[in-house]
């Protein structure tokens, strides 16, 4: 390829990144302006409803937008979802293009650019995990804090938002969000509903179930908020317990999820004799693809097996 093209494409590669470290810079900044302003301070959002489900299936296109955002949205980040597409398919062409700038082959640059791509998508998935995990570890002591405020004779409204203002991030934040949503004239059985939908946690469906039964028929709430933050640690305690038995299961899946990608990797970058010939040819193709889907269909039927049901 001619110094000119090389030159072209490299600039256009550092543009691109350039774009999109600003975007991404962009929202950080606005995310952390807001969380930096006192509670008084902060104005009123109205928070973007969902639409009803559609009658026909949505498009394949669709689909990920919405998995999309509401990743986004799961893992705490209040980031444009367009700009951070954006972000991450130019992050993998980057990385491409700097391969292709240093080793001079096609073939490994498209192949590090799809490697590449996912990444950032992989971070976002764990971080929406541990988020999660953090909301469920700090749901029975929150529940626990609810009781004892409503057994020192506050209502379940006022008990809402001290739960808010001294627990800890993150569960302060949804709890914060369902009192400023009260203080708006939302009842309540719509703010738990609305919860449970914002954090899909079988706990919080739970929680929200009383709530609701609690302010239509009555009751003694106190006693059954107790009960469920204890039934909760129990059934947190067992997964830990689950979690540390299939310890090796998971470890083996991991190692069977790396070894694969890596040796490819290794014959690509540093054994290219080896690897082209393969690549190449439309049966090596097959069979790489082949392998691929495998490996894939194994992988999520582990952690299918592995993983409890809530």
């Amino acid at each position: 390829m001619s110094p000119l093209a090389v030159s072209l494409l490299v600039f256009l590669a550092t543009g691109s990144a350039v774009a999109a470290a600003a975007l991404v810079v962009r929202d950080l900044r606005g995310a952390a302006a807001a969380s930096n302003q006192p509670d008084a301070a902060k104005p009123f959002r109205l928070q973007r409803l969902r639409p009803p489900p559609a009658v026909e299936d949505p498009g394949p296109i669709e689909a990920f937008d919405g998995w999309f955002a509401q990743l986004l949205d799961d893992a705490g980040l209040e980031w444009n979802p367009t700009a951070t597409a954006a972000a991450i398919l130019l992050f993998g062409a980057l990385c491409g293009t700097l391969l292709f700038f240093f080793d001079e082959r096609v073939l490994p640059a498209v192949l590090a650019g799809a490697l590449t791509t996912p990444l950032p998508l992989v971070y976002l998935v764990f971080r929406r995990e541990r988020r999660r995990a953090q909301l469920q570890d700090q749901l029975p002591p929150a529940l626990e804090t609810l009781a004892r405020s409503m057994r020192a004779g506050q209502t379940l409204d006022r008990s809402i938002a001290l739960l808010g203002a001294h627990s800890p991030e993150p569960m302060a934040g949804e709890f914060r969000w369902c009192a400023r949503q009260m203080e708006m004239g939302l009842a309540l059985p719509a703010v738990m509903r609305g919860l449970a939908r914002r954090l899909r946690l079988y706990d919080v469906q739970l929680l929200a179930t009383t709530l609701i039964v609690h302010r239509q028929t009555g009751g003694n709430v106190v006693t059954v908020l107790e009960r469920l933050a204890q039934m909760i640690r129990d059934r947190l305690n067992y997964r830990r317990q689950l979690r540390a038995t299939t310890a090796a299961g998971r470890m083996s899946a991991g190692l069977v999820a790396i070894v694969g990608p890596a040796v490819l990797v290794y014959f690509v970058f540093f054994q290219p004799d080896y690897a082209d010939p393969m690549l190449r040819d439309p049966l090596g193709q097959a069979m790489l693809a082949v392998a691929v889907a495998l490996e894939v269909v194994g992988l999520v039927w582990i952690f299918r097996l592995l993983k409890p049901k809530y």
